[in-house]
């Protein structure tokens, strides 16, 4: 994912690429880019004025995946963006996450790190196949999507059970 500045033509530059999750990892990433089974489709966009380089990246790939409250399996397409600067000049210490600060003598840039996070920050914490998700039944199993649970409608821990009969 390197971009080389000296082929780069002042004004709109635009780039596709292909890339292969596991290319992305490193050792403490790799368990959780595996959940990825295509390929990440980059598309990005360089707009070059003087020495400043405005970039947008657009990022898609599907995977599929395990719901959390149901267990069945589901595909799920992910999108995402994100936009960079990079100079090539000195700037105050202020600097935030998306300008980068560019040496006279760089001739290229490497976008492996930035798509990297920008695609591990697309991983749902929570893994639904659907909102609306009703999950297994705590008693005997069921996916309570499909079928409805054949268990008693109060099944009551046995270690409340004394509880129960308290009155207010």
């Amino acid at each position: 994912m390197k971009i080389n500045l000296l082929n780069l033509q002042e004004g709109v530059n635009n780039f596709n690429f292909e890339i292969d999750p596991q290319a992305l990892g490193d050792e403490e990433d790799d368990e959780a880019l595996s959940i990825f089974d295509s390929k990440i489709a980059a598309d990005v966009e360089i707009q070059k004025f003087s020495d400043k380089y405005f970039i947008k990246v657009g990022l898609s790939t599907q995977s599929q995946l395990v719901c959390d409250r149901c267990l069945d399996e589901y595909n799920q397409n992910f999108q995402g963006s994100f936009q960079l600067i990079y100079a090539k000049h000195a700037r105050s210490q202020s600097m935030d996450d998306d300008y980068r600060s560019l040496d006279e003598k760089v001739v290229e840039i490497d976008l492996r790190q930035d798509i990297r996070e920008n695609v591990l920050l697309m991983i749902p914490m929570k893994r639904l196949c659907a909102e609306e998700c009703s999950g297994l039944c705590s008693g005997c199993g069921a996916n309570l999507n499909y079928e409805t649970c054949h268990c008693t409608a109060a099944m009551l821990d046995p270690r409340w059970e004394k509880l129960k009969n308290l009155k207010l």
